[in-house]
Formats: structure tokens, sequence, C-alpha cells
């Protein structure tokens, strides 16, 4: 019973000293706050060249013409008659890259965000402490008086044992 009654008085004593006051609030004269997000698209237009390869084509005519002539920006060509009076004409594609301009389209998205903080003086209002701020003040020493005179025997004990 007494391990028990001492606990309770230290759990009050406890409770009473966490449970104190604020006399102060604290009041800001303005704070404001925002978040912008800002999203930039960007596109570029990128000529670049690239390079079509030309197929490798072989063509013969034959005709009984004396005057024969072929020719093409990617070929080569040669003519003859032959012994029996016909002309033998080949033509022939030169294995070739040809280039050619492409238009690319590159596209840039760049995301920027925006943080806005902006907080003025802080000030200090004082302010009366309430009615249960004062009953607490008042019956932290009550209580403790009162738990005093509920358990006089054994704190007297307690204090001759460390006198003596």
């Amino acid at each position: 019973m007494k391990r028990l009654a001492s606990i309770l008085s230290v759990a009050v004593l406890a409770a009473a000293m966490l449970s104190g006051c604020f006399p102060c609030r604290r009041l800001t004269a303005g704070t404001r706050d925002s978040v912008r997000i800002e999203t930039v698209v960007r596109t570029e237009r990128i000529i670049d060249t690239a390079f079509i390869e030309v197929p490798v084509e072989v063509v013969r005519q034959t005709v009984r013409d004396t005057i024969s002539h072929l020719e093409t920006s990617f070929a080569t060509s040669d003519a003859r008659i032959d012994p029996d009076g016909s002309l033998f004409h080949s033509l022939a594609n030169k294995p070739q890259k040809w280039p050619v301009s492409v238009e690319t389209k590159v596209v840039y998205r760049d995301s920027v965000v925006y943080r806005d903080r902006e907080t003025e003086n802080v000030i200090e209002v004082p302010r009366p402490l309430t009615w249960w701020q004062q009953t607490q003040i008042r019956g932290f020493w009550a209580a403790l008086a009162l738990l005093a005179l509920a358990f006089r025997k054994s704190l007297a004990a307690m204090l001759r044992r460390l006198i003596g």
C-alpha cells in the first residue's frame, strides 16, 4: 500500500510539473507562401544530312543504229559497234551514297518550381493567464501540501534513514 501511494504521489507531481502555463502567444504580422511551376516547351528544327545509298543497276540495249547515248547523274555508259554492224550499249550505276538534307524536330521540356515564402516580423503579444492556468499555479502548492500531510509518516521515516 505504501508503494502504491508513493508511485501515485510521484505521478501527480510529474503531471503537475508537466502542465505548466504559456503566458505569451506569438502573432505573425503576415505570412505568404506560394508555389508555382513554370514549364517551358521549346521546339528546335535541326537540318541534318542523311546519306541515301543508290543501288547498283545494269542496263543493256542493242540497236541497229550508229549513234546511241545513255547517261544519268549516277551512271556510266559505254557504246560500241559490233563487227556484225549492231550497236552494243551498256549503262551501269556507280555505287555511291547521295546526300539528302533532312529536317529533324527536337522538343525540349524544362520545368522550374518556384517557391516563394515571405514572413514578416513576429510580434509577441502578452496576455493575462486564464483561470485554469491560475488554478494550476495555486493548485500545485496545495497538492504538494496535501501529499506531504498524507504521507508525513513515510516521509519522516525516509528522512530518519537519510540523516541517521
